[in-house]
């Protein structure tokens, strides 16, 4: 209890006001957690899209469930993303790419890499039938940092300093297979969409082959660019997936 509640307080605003006797080990355990704090995310998602819904229209339950996302995670995987896409696509050596990434000021790709993803992630919520959407809202998160796990994995640190040296690298296959228990069994809400994890570990190991032939790694600022692109191709094949199959 006391990794998860480390977990909740690491990757969410949520107000828990508990201090905690934390080792390093029990942040670096803790990561098997990740999905489960999906979970409980795509819950306030769900929570926010409800509360729109029946204030006046689908679309503003899907705009206040993005922005509740954002805001209960304080955009900590946003920043992630714009950090990456101004470095990583600047076309620049390696170590100017880094600096570029710690650079707290937001360049031109990053502030078109947030707009394009809030547009894109609302227009296809919004497509998705009501009855449905519930379930997705939940599993979108969950799934997505699932793949932080595979990536903490299989990734190795870019850098010697930051808070993706924590995880990146240290991870266990114990604590893989952990989280995709998990993450399998959360999909019980609406397991239409099991196969879609399988599609989301594929774009991950992509994803970290891209990115280490850039920066011989991944950072945390990677990390947070993976979570929001996972979210984003999960609802890609959502709908790909009710087009077909409805």
């Amino acid at each position: 209890m006391k990794r998860l509640i480390l977990m909740i307080q690491f990757l969410t605003r949520i107000p828990i006001n508990i201090n905690l006797d934390v080792k390093e080990e029990d942040f670096l355990k803790g990561i098997v957690y990740f999905p489960l704090v999906g979970l409980l995310i795509g819950m306030t998602a769900v929570i926010a899209y409800y509360v729109g819904l029946n204030l006046s229209s689908p679309l503003l339950g899907v705009i206040f469930a993005v922005v509740i996302e954002i805001f209960i995670t304080g955009g900590l995987h946003l920043d992630g993303l714009a950090d990456t896409f101004d470095g990583i696509y600047s076309n620049r050596p390696k170590d100017r790419v880094l600096e570029i990434m710690k650079d707290s000021r937001l360049g031109t790709n990053g502030a078109l890499a947030i707009i394009l993803l809030i547009i894109t992630k609302i227009a296809l919520i919004y497509s998705i039938p009501i009855p449905k959407i519930y379930p997705i809202l939940m599993l979108m998160p969950v799934l997505a940092r699932l793949n932080l796990v595979i990536a903490c994995r299989f990734a190795k640190p870019a850098r010697n300093t930051g808070m993706g040296i924590m995880l990146i690298g240290k991870v266990d296959t114990k604590q893989v297979i952990t989280a995709l228990i998990i993450s399998t069994l959360a999909t019980i809400i609406y397991p239409a969409v099991l196969p879609g994890i399988f599609i989301l570990i594929i774009f991950a190991l992509w994803y970290i082959g891209h990115i280490s032939g850039k920066i011989d790694g991944m950072t945390g600022d990677t990390l947070g660019a993976l979570c929001e692109l996972s979210e984003l191709l999960f609802l890609f094949y959502v709908i790909v997936f009710l087009k077909v199959f409805s």
